[in-house]
């Protein structure tokens, strides 16, 4: 019989044979140690949950703690990632989950589940909150091109530019693979967090966070162009939440394998963004 305790960075050389078996080419060893480096001082110590027989961890749920302030009030969020168990040990998946049940003071996210992960996590009482993605294409036009707007792309500009909430966010990313664009238009000014990506074999920037949704609302028919330019992509990518009640020329909307869920007793769905997930620390 397994036991589950929670997983500490020391635990990282004993579970990166587990990691291995996602066969993710794209995700390095490094990448996978991010996992257990607590990357945003979070005041839990610990990494995730691991399931041990003996002296060998035979599965592991991975958590990202981090602190929120949105719309004045500070939230605590848990990130769940790469749960994995060997085959022999399937039965006792369920040891790895129902920790989570006792992070009563987190908003709880779930981003790229699998199957099983997805079941599971309705069973523990999860909701969906997203369903879909929409690609945006750039959709060339001479008004798009001609539009007064600026990015800005460097970092040291944009740090100095902004506010203390929205800085906390930009240097809590700085050191991932992260993009971050301080855009000016008619409408409002916007930063705006993403990672550089690929699908298909196709440049793509997969936007994370938007400060200003209703100025990227008001300018997203013009600024794709200009961001798809800036950052040598093809294509936007973007959660349908933040995007369902626009008309976008040119885009496609998709459905997700599996719903993004969450689990919250004082967030809505719409709130929630994809930084300080696994997204970004993996660039998935």
């Amino acid at each position: 019989m397994a036991t589950a305790r929670k997983a500490l960075s020391e635990d990282f050389e004993k579970t990166y044979p587990l990691l291995e078996k996602f066969n993710n080419t794209n995700i390095k060893r490094e990448d996978w140690k991010k996992l257990f480096s607590n990357p945003w001082n979070n005041s839990e110590k610990y990494c995730g949950y691991v399931l041990i027989d003996s002296d060998k961890i035979v599965g592991y749920l991975g958590t990202l703690f981090s602190t929120r302030s949105i719309q004045g009030q500070t939230y605590n969020f848990c990130n769940v990632t790469s749960w994995i168990v060997e085959k022999e040990y399937r039965n006792q998946s369920f040891l790895l989950l129902l920790p989570l049940l006792t992070l009563k003071k987190y908003t709880i996210t779930i981003f790229s589940p699998s199957e099983a992960t997805y079941i599971a996590s309705k069973k523990l009482g999860f909701q969906d909150f997203e369903t879909h993605k929409r690609l945006i294409f750039p959709g060339f036009t001479f008004k798009a091109l001609y539009e007064d707007c600026s990015i800005v792309t460097k970092r040291e500009l944009i740090a100095e530019s902004l506010d203390e909430k929205l800085q906390k966010l930009f240097f809590d990313h700085q050191y991932f693979n992260c993009i971050h664009l301080l855009i000016k238009t008619k409408f409002g000014t916007i930063f705006m967090i993403a990672t550089r990506t690929k699908k298909k074999n196709i440049p793509v920037a997969q936007i994370h966070f938007i400060s200003n949704h209703n100025a990227f609302r008001q300018s997203l028919n013009f600024l794709k162009l200009k961001i798809c330019l800036k950052l040598k992509v093809f294509m936007l990518l973007v959660d349908e939440r933040f995007v369902e009640e626009i008309n976008i020329p040119c885009s496609m909307k998709f459905r997700l394998p599996y719903p993004r869920v969450s689990k919250s007793e004082s967030l809505s769905g719409k709130t929630i963004d994809s930084l300080y997930s696994e997204l970004i620390v993996l660039n998935l």
